[in-house]
């Protein structure tokens, strides 16, 4: 289930299946073109594979909206943040909650995570025709299924 009005009422209805959310993590920042145009590209590829995992998962998970942070934040806050994200989540109830991203500066807080994190190794996009991105998403997203799986 996404966070949508649509998703929103089923929830409502199937409340005690689904006990797990996922919560996307990515970066934002403007300023130097090869990096900002490659945190776009991961952000895009995040919010594919996303969906893509709520659909594989569907009815045991619910997918938050992305958490989109400055590229320069101290991710020990953003922590903290998260954390309260993960205080009202647990109130839903939502048993796990798990935290996706690209970005492999968050392994370094994620024992301070009130939630699982998962770092997702980035899918290149530059020179790959549409044909080929949709099967390393089809890919990852069944290897990131298996992983959500096995903390159930």
């Amino acid at each position: 289930m996404k966070w949508t009005s649509v998703d929103l009422q089923k929830y409502e209805q199937a409340k005690e299946y689904v006990d797990t959310v996922i919560v996307p993590l990515a970066p934002f920042q403007i300023g130097a073109l090869d990096a900002s145009a490659k945190q776009a590209d991961q952000y895009d590829v995040l919010t594919l594979l996303s969906r893509e995992l709520e659909k594989e998962l569907m009815g045991r998970i619910m997918l938050t909206p992305i958490y989109t942070y400055m590229n320069t934040a101290e991710k020990s806050e953003e922590a903290e943040r998260l954390n309260k994200w993960s205080s009202h989540l647990k109130e839903q109830p939502f048993n796990h909650i798990l935290y996706i991203s690209f970005d492999p500066a968050w392994r370094k807080v994620a024992d301070s995570l009130d939630g699982e994190f998962i770092w997702l190794p980035s899918i290149p996009l530059k020179d790959a025709d549409s044909g080929a991105v949709k099967g390393l998403i089809r890919d990852q997203t069944m290897q990131t299924a298996e992983l959500v799986k096995s903390f159930w």
